[in-house]
């Protein structure tokens, strides 16, 4: 869009500008780029500028346009950049979070492992008890009933 905009203004422009420097003493027969034109009336003479005009002013505007594209679409490429670089920032810290509960987890499992086999030790300790405590009811179960018989 910028290129065709510059190509109809330089065009415009140099017509313009050789319509302007020839003719600028007699209107009987201009002449462009060296030839002759063939017109013979000031009407068709004021045409042809405003036709001239016309085409620089589209050119201006096509150039204005692709610049403003232009500017719109590095604005929002700007944006999606710093989008993806704050997506990337959030990752990273959500990446460290989860290696931080990780190891943790990692260290409250191995707490709640020695834990529980201290605990399973203590179970077993409590269970010799318990059969020695039955031991003992037993046999001086036995010895009352000895008395009994006695």
């Amino acid at each position: 869009m910028i290129i065709i905009g510059l190509v109809l203004l330089i065009g415009a422009a140099v017509v313009g500008l050789d319509l302007i420097w020839k003719n600028h003493y007699t209107m009987r027969s201009p002449a462009l780029f060296g030839q002759t034109m063939g017109i013979h009336s000031a009407g068709t003479f004021f045409l042809l500028g405003a036709i001239t005009g016309a085409v620089l002013l589209l050119g201006l505007a096509l150039i204005l346009a692709g610049l403003r594209r232009k500017g719109s679409q590095a604005k929002q490429h700007r944006a999606e950049r710093k989008e993806a670089k704050n997506a990337s920032r959030e990752r990273d810290k959500a990446q460290k979070e989860n290696e931080q509960l990780r190891r943790r987890l990692d260290h409250d499992d191995q707490g709640a492992a020695h834990d529980d086999q201290g605990a399973a030790h203590d179970d077993q300790g409590a269970a010799h008890d318990d059969q020695g405590a039955a031991h003992d009811v037993r046999s001086s179960g036995a010895t009352a009933a000895d008395e009994r018989l006695r």
